[in-house]
């Protein structure tokens, strides 16, 4: 009999996956203009002592030479089980841990079968482990290479030992041993899993050596150094903008009050600040446009929603308003600011372009609904499924999924974060 696989059938038709994250297609832009702002730093990062695990852990896998036929099982990627292991064993459920990627999947694992490994932790660790979350800022750091062996980490590490009450990195030689030879043991599992071995004392061992927030004075005051250095090696604004952190409270933190504060103190960051004010602006417009949409639509069941009709909601005449000259004044600041990699202006221009010339909020609600489409359509060679299915040219019936009330519309503030919240987070680790 002759098969077709990997062939679909009619009921396993292409572009039905989600893409249930930047509906509007905003968010490249954003995060180009936060890597000119800060590069480096990641919202994703919440915990800065995970720069001095990988720095350890390049110490400890150093020798250990990777096996093409375990990709996903890498000496880096196995230590970095063990870390997490510790903490979800030691610590729990206890706040310590907060911002330690992989914990729930983590606990998950240890409750099903008592170990980690590639299948059970994180199917792609590279990106979403502690190893891909800070990888880009350890290298730029110099901390590690891009192939995470150890590059300038000596006095980090020397730092961290003494913290542990070690005479300084000689001293943790043989706390490196007992560590190397759970990677390697673990590694030789088939496949690859945690087996150390251990008892408690030793997992709480490894737990208390890396934990969130028992970061000591030494290894505090060379992190601080690290973030906050000059020369090629400089986090853009992030000296600039650590000197800000004692204005605020945590409850008066908004990037928005922080840019206004660091323009004040550093006019050279003025085009990109404008820039990034400009272009959350008219994000911003849309945003929340998009939103009232999905919300008012969402009321309406088997008939689906006349798109039209959102015309008659002031929230949404007052996002779609002059949004034209948002997107101008957008373009203009794009343009002034220059990253070789790439032209601002031009993807911007590409993208949003539908929406430069004046229209009323009946055609921009349908220019919204097609926007959404075409950027779904281009997520993927197959496309993503769209948050609503068309029941019409001009109505639409809001899928499950997507379906929230609607919400205040906010004028004024940010869809975007750039980099301001892990650098708080990191100033409160270190303080």
């Amino acid at each position: 009999m002759n098969t077709m696989f990997p062939f679909l059938t009619t009921y396993d038709p292409p572009g039905t996956s989600e893409g249930s994250i930047d509906p509007l297609g905003l968010y490249q832009i954003a995060d180009q203009l936060g890597m000119q702002l800060v590069p480096a730093v990641r919202e994703r990062m919440q915990r800065i002592r995970f720069l001095t695990a990988m720095a350890v852990g390049s110490l400890i896998t150093e020798d250990l030479e990777d096996d093409p036929r375990q990709r996903d099982a890498s000496p880096y990627i196995v230590w970095e089980w063990l870390v997490v292991e510790s903490l979800v064993r030691s610590f729990g459920s206890d706040p310590e841990i907060w911002g330690v990627p992989g914990t729930s999947v983590a606990k998950r694992a240890l409750e099903q079968h008592g170990y980690l490994d590639a299948r059970s932790y994180l199917k792609t660790p590279r990106i979403f482990g502690f190893h891909g979350v800070y990888k880009r800022l350890a290298n730029q750091l110099e901390l590690v290479n891009v192939h995470l062996a150890p590059d300038k980490v000596e006095d980090l590490v020397d730092a961290w030992a003494r913290g542990l009450g070690l005479g300084g990195i000689k001293d943790a030689r043989s706390m490196f041993s007992l560590w190397s030879a759970a990677v390697r043991r673990s590694l030789n599992e088939k496949p690859p899993r945690t087996k150390p071995n251990w008892s408690s004392e030793a997992w709480n061992q490894l737990a208390k050596a890396f934990a969130p927030s028992a970061c000591m004075a030494q290894e505090k005051k060379h992190l601080r150094g690290i973030l906050n250095v000059t020369g090629e090696r400089r986090l853009g604004a992030l000296p600039n903008i650590w000197r800000l952190q004692n204005e605020f409270s945590d409850d008066n933190y908004s990037e928005e009050l922080l840019h206004d504060r660091l323009q004040e103190e550093e006019p050279a960051y003025t085009p990109l600040l404008t820039a990034i004010r400009t272009y959350e602006t008219f994000a911003r417009s849309l945003q929340d446009g998009f939103d009232v949409l999905k919300a008012e639509a969402a009321r309406l069941e088997a008939q689906g929603f006349l798109v039209t009709r959102i015309a008659d909601d002031e929230d949404f005449i007052q996002c779609v308003r002059g949004l034209h000259d948002r997107f101008m004044a957008a373009h203009r600041a794009l343009g002034e600011i220059n990253i070789t990699s790439i032209s601002l202006q031009n993807l911007f221009s590409r993208r949003f372009g539908v929406f430069s010339e004046p229209m009323n909020a009946k055609t921009c609600a349908l220019a919204l609904c097609a926007h959404h489409e075409d950027i779904q359509d281009k997520k993927s060679a197959e496309g993503k499924r769209y948050w609503f299915d068309r029941l019409g040219p001009d109505r639409i019936f809001i899928r499950h999924a997507y379906r929230e009330p609607k919400r205040e519309i906010q004028p004024g503030r940010y869809v975007h974060d750039y980099r301001g919240r892990p650098i708080r987070r990191f100033f409160s680790d270190l303080a």
